[in-house]
């Protein structure tokens, strides 16, 4: 990609695509254990002009203890369905397509392309939020890329300057594509952003969707840049 000397929220386009770029457990034991006893004190009956006799003790035996037999159940469970899932899908009701020549994703309605130099596709979305700083999303690219798209991503982890945080590297499924899911917290101008950025790697070229928030509203947007980013496909 060339060298673009842009600024975006005080940063480089190449910078800004390196930045942008976790009841209840019983045992018991019971036992049960019986000595029974049972007997007559023995008698002497001493008559005159008889032999002692000695009468005989009745024991009692033990109870015998029948072990009940054991019911296993077998649960019935469901048989499980597959849907298959279409692109159409994908998209959520009301939401823009955005398009680069043969590229294309989706975006809520209320987001707005704002064209630049730099970026494939800008959008900024009307809702300000924290210190009236918008969503963003953008689209970029890196051409003739002859590493792995791990290896890609790990070389502008290297870049990272002080100002960005690494949060999570993942893999992320977009449709047939072989592609990385990176989370940043990045400070531009003293104010905390927290950015997520998709790699997208078709052939030798990378795709780069970029998105980011002030850091108080993200938790709230990353669902949404997640829908975005599965939207994202090659048309022929």
């Amino acid at each position: 990609m060339q060298n673009r000397k842009r600024r975006y929220l005080g940063m480089t386009l190449t910078q800004l695509i390196v930045v942008a770029c976790l009841g209840f457990t019983a045992l018991g034991v019971m036992g049960i254990a019986g000595k029974m006893f049972l007997g007559n004190p023995m008698n002497f009956n001493i008559m005159p002009g008889q032999p002692t006799q000695q009468t005989q003790v009745n024991s009692t035996p033990l109870p015998t203890w029948t072990e009940s037999p054991t019911i296993t159940f077998t649960p019935i469970l469901p048989k499980p369905t597959f849907t298959a899932t279409t692109y159409e899908s994908l998209i959520p009701e009301g939401w823009k397509q955005q398009k680069y020549k043969n590229i294309e994703f989706w975006a809520p309605a209320d987001f707005e392309s704002h064209p630049s130099s730099g970026d494939l596709i800008e959008l900024a979305s009307k809702k300000t939020g924290k210190d009236g700083i918008p969503a963003n999303v953008s689209l970029t690219n890196e051409v003739g890329i002859k590493t792995d798209l791990d290896t890609f991503v790990k070389d502008g982890i290297d870049q990272f300057t002080r100002e960005v945080t690494y949060l999570e590297r993942k893999d992320f499924g977009i449709g047939i594509y072989e592609a990385k899911r990176l989370k940043l917290e990045v400070i531009v101008s003293n104010t905390p952003m927290e950015s997520v950025v998709y790699f997208i790697k078709v052939d030798d070229t990378v795709w780069i969707i970029t998105c980011f928030s002030h850091l108080e509203d993200f938790h709230d947007w990353l669902p949404i840049f997640d829908k975005i980013a599965h939207t994202f496909r090659i048309t022929p």
